[in-house]
């Protein structure tokens, strides 16, 4: 259920109402089923097991922005399947798989290529095109390196995944090795894309409210054109049986508003 804001407030207010009658359906269905019921009491209760839309509610709203931002939000009414490891090769028009270097760096952590999780809701704002959000793409190539965008902009997606803690200690660990790599991408016919550096700096191992949190900063430097040197702000939390991953291509009051929105996210999904 995608909803966007495409210049005035009524239509994002319309959205928020057209979420408030479905979540009041899906209370219905909570009350009627004692089973779930039991599932979800008490904070110690796995955040997967609450529908997208439960989960949703906790994300930023088109109100907490800026009014020409633009603003999208989706949620399945269903929650997909586990997302399995999808290399570079194997997706729809695309080249040879990126090549990474040094060689251990290709091991794409679980945190970022989200196998075996699945997405719950997402959403994203864009200081200057009005946007319409599908999906979180199968691999986080804001992380990798394999994909380029245009900012500023910044996004908020929560995963159910199993292991959320394992995940991030597990990125933390692979960055050890890895804190700085290079990545060449291919076109389809082989000839090479551009190749990137992606240096990665730990700024906290922690945060209130979280099983397990790691925040960092990604800069990507473009070895082989004029591109423009973006910078990623990066915060993953894992809460009870699920991951919020905020990634924000800003700076300045920008970046300060939406890391507090990201906070925020945290301890809503806390409360739930």
């Amino acid at each position: 259920m995608p909803g966007q804001r495409v210049g005035s407030r009524p239509w994002p207010q319309v959205v928020g109402v057209v979420a408030l009658i479905v979540l009041g359906g899906c209370a219905v269905v909570v009350v009627a089923n004692p089973d779930r019921l039991t599932e979800t009491t008490g904070t110690s209760a796995s955040l997967a097991s609450r529908s997208n839309w439960d989960l949703a509610t906790a994300l930023p709203t088109s109100a907490d922005f800026p009014a020409e931002w633009g603003y999208s939000l989706a949620g399945r009414l269903q929650r997909a399947k586990p997302l399995k490891s999808v290399a570079s090769s194997e997706r729809p028009n695309s080249g040879p798989a990126a090549t990474y270097a040094p060689a251990p760096c290709a091991s794409v952590p679980r945190l970022l290529d989200h196998s075996g999780g699945a997405l719950a809701a997402y959403a994203q704002v864009d200081r200057y095109a009005q946007v319409v959000v599908r999906d979180a793409v199968p691999i986080d190539a804001a992380a990798t390196g394999e994909g380029r965008e245009h900012g500023p902009n910044a996004r908020f997606a929560i995963w159910a995944v199993p292991d959320g803690p394992a995940r991030i200690a597990n990125y933390l660990k692979w960055l050890d090795q890895c804190s700085s790599y290079r990545v060449t991408n291919y076109f389809r016919d082989g000839q090479v894309k551009d190749e990137r550096t992606v240096t990665t700096v730990v700024e906290t191992r922690s945060a209130a409210g979280a099983d397990a949190a790691a925040a960092v900063t990604r800069t990507f430097t473009n070895e082989t054109g004029p591109e423009p040197t973006p910078r990623y702000h990066v915060a993953y939390y894992a809460v009870r049986g699920i991951v919020l991953e905020c990634t924000v291509y800003m700076e300045g009051a920008d970046l300060d508003l939406v890391t507090r929105l990201g906070t925020a996210t945290l301890h809503k999904l806390g409360a739930l």
